[in-house]
């Protein structure tokens, strides 16, 4: 009977335990979120934090949101990832999700980007909502490779965001969210395709190189042969 009564105690405080799961709470769009920790609703069981940064078409997009969560993180081996997209030379994407069970989350400090610029290239655009994304190509930063996305939120998915550019995503990340329709947090990737970015061939370079010189070649003999015969017309 004492035994029944101990292992009662040790249920409840398990139970008790489970319900009393706390996690920061807030939403923004301006990057100004009013955190509050919070005990989550019966049956929550993770903490998940996301947050957007985009200067995607020249403006600029600040998201986050911090809630309770039923989804367990424990499925996936991956509780956190965070990743750049370059796709013009002033215009990018910054992804950001975590999902924890022991409370609060920790705050993902953004990885610092080399800014050296190397002889590799991708395929950049960006679309929302169509079809079609018109490419252009981007040269890489180092440790850069060219990343194919498809996303879009749980509870709006009705809009699409397409992304094609040079990103630091990491190997292990890419794996993760490789398999279509993967969520994470509250986002859907239905594709993530990471490849290598391609290297720029120093004969295309010589190439062009050589077309442009032969190019000013031809207009300073054309200017000079124009002169000419413009002397001998005057005298």
């Amino acid at each position: 009977m004492k035994g029944i009564l101990i292992a009662g105690v040790f249920a409840a405080f398990a139970i008790t335990v489970i319900d009393s799961l706390e996690c920061r709470q807030c939403q923004s769009l301006n990057n100004s979120c009013s955190i509050q920790v919070v005990t989550c609703e019966e049956g929550s069981l993770s903490c998940v934090e996301s947050s957007v940064n985009s200067t995607l078409g020249g403006s600029l997009y600040s998201y986050q949101n911090k809630f309770c969560s039923k989804s367990n993180c424990t499925k996936n081996e991956t509780t956190q990832v965070a990743f750049t997209v370059h796709v013009f030379d002033d215009q990018s994407y910054h992804f950001a999700s975590q999902c924890c069970q022991d409370g609060q989350c920790n705050d993902i400090n953004p990885g610092s980007i080399s800014q050296t610029v190397t002889n590799t290239q991708c395929s950049a655009c960006y679309s929302y909502n169509t079809t079609t994304c018109q490419e252009k190509t981007r040269q890489c930063f180092e440790g850069e490779q060219c990343v194919h996305i498809i996303a879009v939120q749980v509870n709006d998915t009705e809009h699409m965001l397409e992304l094609k550019g040079c990103s630091d995503i990491s190997q292990s990340v890419c794996e993760t969210l490789a398999p279509e329709n993967t969520t994470f947090g509250e986002f859907i990737f239905q594709k993530v395709q990471c490849t290598n970015a391609t290297k720029i061939s120093s004969t295309t370079t010589l190439a062009a190189t050589t077309t442009t010189s032969t190019a000013i070649k031809a207009s300073f003999a054309s200017s000079v042969f124009g002169s000419l015969l413009l002397l001998k017309l005057l005298f």
